[in-house]
């Protein structure tokens, strides 16, 4: 129903994979997207929730064209860092190319007409009092470089 009602609006809509919720990877997102069965809803593809949640470059690359709608950049290390794996994905994520996770691959795999942004929360940073614009920036820039370096 969701999806039918954003399409009315002219919205597309998408399903994020996440370790720990309902749609949990990228099987059970695929199945979603069958069961659903529109052209307008699409994965989302969160490249700490896909790594961590067993999946990988190769398996972006292996989907139908058109399955992936929107992707959200960011790094971790490969175990989780905190004891909530919620807590880790809300509040504390890591600036692309600090982390573990095989970002170029990962980018280079996605389609090149998706919108790509940053998801990098940085909680302790903000209570430490580094201010939004420090946060940001060094986030910015690597993911340029990730962009810059992609096919």
């Amino acid at each position: 129903m969701l999806a039918e009602l954003a399409a009315e609006r002219g919205m597309q809509t998408t399903i994020e994979p996440a370790p720990g919720t309902t749609v949990g990877d990228l099987t059970t997102g695929l199945a979603a997207l069958k069961h659903i069965g529109r052209q307008d809803f699409r994965l989302l593809i969160d490249t700490m929730h896909l790594v961590r949640s067993g999946f990988g470059p190769a398996d972006l690359a292996a989907l139908e064209l058109g399955s992936i709608g929107y992707a959200q950049l960011s790094d971790t290390t490969l175990q989780p860092r905190m004891d909530n794996y919620m807590q880790e994905a809300t509040f504390e994520r890591m600036v692309p190319g600090e982390g573990e996770l095989p970002l170029q691959a990962i980018v280079d795999a996605l389609p090149a007409d998706i919108v790509i942004s940053l998801e990098v929360p940085r909680l302790s940073l903000a209570e430490a009092g580094v201010s939004h614009f420090d946060r940001v920036k060094p986030c910015v820039e690597a993911a340029r470089g990730l962009l810059a370096g992609s096919r």
